[in-house]
């Protein structure tokens, strides 16, 4: 018999903790952050998985 087990993966970003569904995109998760759906990010591996880093400079 197989065992399947959810994760539950969440994020944190200034100071605020977000929970992911499975089918969310990058898109999705800028706008539960309050940022626009189109903000460039950068992403970096890490030991524990990915760093997105909004790009919300202006230049």
């Amino acid at each position: 018999m197989e065992t399947i087990t959810k994760k539950t993966v969440s994020i944190e970003f200034q100071g605020k903790r977000y929970t992911l569904s499975d089918d969310i995109t990058v898109g999705m998760i800028l706008v539960q952050m309050g940022l626009p759906e189109d903000t460039p990010v950068r992403m970096t591996t890490t030991k524990e998985g990915f760093l997105i880093i909004p790009q919300t400079e202006k230049n």
